[in-house]
């Protein structure tokens, strides 16, 4: 699979990478690791074409696309280091955050304080239980009440699940925050003790006023010297959503999510800020409002009462009056199988759901490069592991995000 050369051919196509951008990955990296260089033809006619002949594969970007010819192994790990360098970029970063209080930047904690990540077994296998439980206890009272209970139940477990968990992190609300990105960029070898000095420092600032903004950054090239390749500073600011409140978490997780239940909630790892410009976190608090609109925290509600009454009559009911067969085993386990793989399904169609989403609020570039930001340098996975995914990968994603923008502009 071309994974990586696909990648980069849809990201020129929806204009994430700009044909100059290659142009520039490629004067950088051509001579690099062996890949045997032979020539470079440039035409900086009306527009820029490149054709790169190496000793094993053919390279050429024209009219804003890639083809690619030859050992492709070859061209795949090109097209690997090509895309680290024009969407992340090279080297290690230390990322400082601060929230613009007026007269001065108060920094906000970025040292990993709890996970977003919302594990749905946990609620799912809880419910299970509970289930089992109201069955063996309830049906002499009626099948209905039985099955009242059951959905209630389930109902109760998921929402407790999940807002016990959001009470748990240690967040701040940011709507319409405008939060300051100081960004120092070092070579991938730096030295370890530069290295642990400088996050030393930057974990002894609490605050700062406007005018020291200069001061910090002089810090930091005292420390780092040469090693500093570069240092950025970037203004981030959060949209400010009506009925939504978004929440910044320390977290080492690049990832979001969104909460629909009693209140309308969208949850940001401090990670994801520090590794996305701006349009690219709109973009990703975009996406998560599709999931809200899409009312997909319902839908996986309902797919869970659904399997508990499924997995209850099938253990209550119909294996004890069928008796423990073949046949009534197999069966049981196809029903437990056929959920796990009809609530990813949902999961990957509500992600895809949520991109169109965010794509159709105008995030068509930054939506892409967020996307491989987020989840390099796992962009592909094998057929197998597909179908256990809860997430479309992204390659998967770029292209429903490239077709989509096909259909809109031929309208």
């Amino acid at each position: 699979m071309r994974a990586y050369s696909k990648l980069l051919d849809s990201l020129m196509k929806l204009g994430s990478i700009k044909v100059s951008d290659i142009v520039r990955s490629l004067n950088t990296n051509a001579e690099k690791n062996g890949n045997g260089l032979l020539y470079v033809v440039y035409s900086l006619n009306s527009d820029i074409s490149v054709e790169a002949y190496f000793t094993r594969f053919y390279l050429a970007v024209t009219n804003g696309s890639l083809r690619i010819r030859g050992d492709w192994r070859k061209a795949e790990e090109f097209s690997k280091i090509m895309l680290r360098d024009t969407v992340i970029g090279n080297g290690k970063k230390l990322v400082m955050l601060f929230r613009d209080e007026g007269e001065e930047y108060v920094k906000i904690p970025t040292r990993p304080g709890s996970s977003i990540t919302m594990n749905p077994a946990v609620s799912f296998i809880t419910s299970s239980i509970l289930t089992l439980i109201i069955f063996l206890l309830l049906t002499k009272y009626g099948i209905l009440l039985t099955l009242t209970v059951v959905i209630a139940q389930v109902l109760l477990t998921n929402i407790a699940y999940t807002y016990v968990s959001f009470l748990r992190m240690i967040k701040l609300r940011v709507n319409g925050s405008s939060i300051i990105k100081v960004t120092a960029t070092l070579p991938i070898d730096v030295p370890e003790d530069t290295l642990t000095r400088l996050i030393s420092y930057a974990s002894s600032i609490r605050s700062i006023s406007k005018n020291q903004l200069a001061l910090l950054i002089s810090g930091l090239r005292a420390i780092g010297g040469s090693r500093i390749l570069n240092i950025s500073i970037e203004r981030v600011l959060v949209p400010s959503i009506k009925g939504v409140n978004v929440y910044l978490v320390p977290s080492p997780e690049c990832n979001a999510v969104s909460l629909n239940l009693i209140n309308k909630v969208i949850v940001v790892s401090t990670k994801l800020v520090a590794c996305l410009n701006e349009d690219e976190l709109k973009a990703v608090i975009h996406h998560e409002l599709g999931h809200i609109a899409n009312k997909d925290t319902y839908k996986a509600l309902a797919a869970s009462v659904a399997y508990s009454l499924t997995s209850a009559v099938m253990l209550l009911y119909v294996i004890p009056r069928a008796g423990l067969t073949i046949v009534t085993i197999t069966a049981y386990a196809l029903i437990a199988l056929l959920a796990v793989v009809t609530s990813l399904a949902l999961s990957r169609i509500n992600e895809t759901k949520a991109d169109l989403y965010a794509l159709s609020r105008g995030y068509k570039e930054s939506l892409a490069t967020a996307l491989v930001k987020v989840t390099y340098p796992s962009i592909h996975s094998s057929l197998v592991k597909r179908i256990f995914l809860s997430h479309p990968t992204t390659l998967s994603r770029i292209n429903a995000i490239l077709k989509m923008t096909k259909r809109l502009n031929e309208r």
